[in-house]
């Protein structure tokens, strides 16, 4: 009886545990996301349809939609003028940069703002989730050109050019300030501005130096 009631307050006490330190981040990278439909596409050599987003909740995407505990969003597919959130995999013509999945977000043309005027422009995704408490920093792959924002719980996170690769760039943003809390992380396109996104991490490392290669990417 003594070791089952040892039992019992361990598992209670990861259990508060668990509870204080809130829940980390889910689907950092995307490879969680589910086609959930899936057809030929008559515009390229590959399939189109529709896919759930685990973790994060979306805004202003075209077709797309929210649901307990996710989003669903267009799959190998993009909008022209609309505001959009799609999810991209390795077949797309423009294809995931890591991994089986990347996600795109598109702010709208001014195409889009004069046929609709009054409508909400930009898109964006977002999700709930604590800082890791060693937190330093956080960065993501995506487009050469940074054309997307990104805040927690409504503060900026600048973010710089710290590595190119062929097909993607590396962003990274000072996270310290922030660690440990729990808060709303959002990453937005801007009307007219749009830019892929995969592999958040948060790292234990400070956001390192823009190195040569960067400096050059970035113009400087």
């Amino acid at each position: 009886m003594k070791r089952l009631h040892i039992m019992i307050v361990i598992v209670a006490s990861l259990a508060f545990l668990r509870n204080v330190s809130g829940q980390g981040f889910v689907n950092l990278d995307f490879e969680d996301s589910i086609v959930t439909s899936s057809q030929p596409a008559w515009w390229f050599a590959g399939n189109t349809g529709m896919a759930n987003m685990p973790g994060w909740t979306e805004f202003n995407g075209w077709a797309d939609a929210n649901y307990s505990g996710g989003a669903s969003v267009i799959y190998n597919n993009q909008t022209l003028d609309s505001p959009n959130v799609s999810l991209w995999d390795g077949s797309y013509p423009n294809p995931a940069i890591q991994g089986i999945f990347s996600v795109y977000l598109y702010g709208g043309s001014s195409a889009y703002a004069q046929a609709y005027p009054g409508w909400p422009t930009g898109a964006s995704i977002f999700q709930t989730g604590q800082i890791p408490v060693t937190a330093k920093s956080i960065s993501y792959s995506g487009s050469s050109y940074n054309g997307l924002q990104a805040t927690f719980n409504g503060q900026v996170l600048s973010f710089i050019n710290t590595g190119n690769t062929a097909n993607y760039s590396i962003w990274s943003a000072d996270i310290s300030a922030y660690a440990g809390q729990t808060g709303q992380l959002v990453f937005a396109a801007p009307w007219q501005s749009g830019g892929i996104l995969d592999n958040i991490q948060f790292s234990s490392s400070q956001v390192p130096e823009p190195n040569v290669l960067s400096l050059f990417g970035a113009g400087m």
